[in-house]
């Protein structure tokens, strides 16, 4: 299984139709999540918004992968 901390700007920020929403996935497997939270956080835009969350990618296993929210910013 790999794990996976993503930031995912949240919807309220787009201001234009067709405009793209803020997306980084960040490998956290087998890795010091602290450590990996940190890269994330370092490299959101700090005037946007963000849900960030654990996700549990099971696609190998042929499992549904499975999404847990951390915390928002």
């Amino acid at each position: 299984m790999r794990i996976y901390l993503e930031a995912i700007e949240k919807q309220e920020n787009i201001e234009e139709e067709g405009e793209e929403l803020d997306f980084i996935r960040l490998d956290a497997t087998d890795k010091d999540e602290q450590e990996v939270l940190d890269d994330l956080k370092s490299l959101l835009n700090p005037t946007k918004h963000y849900i960030i969350r654990k996700h549990y990618c099971k696609h190998d296993e042929g499992s549904p992968c499975e999404v847990e929210i951390l915390e928002e910013v």
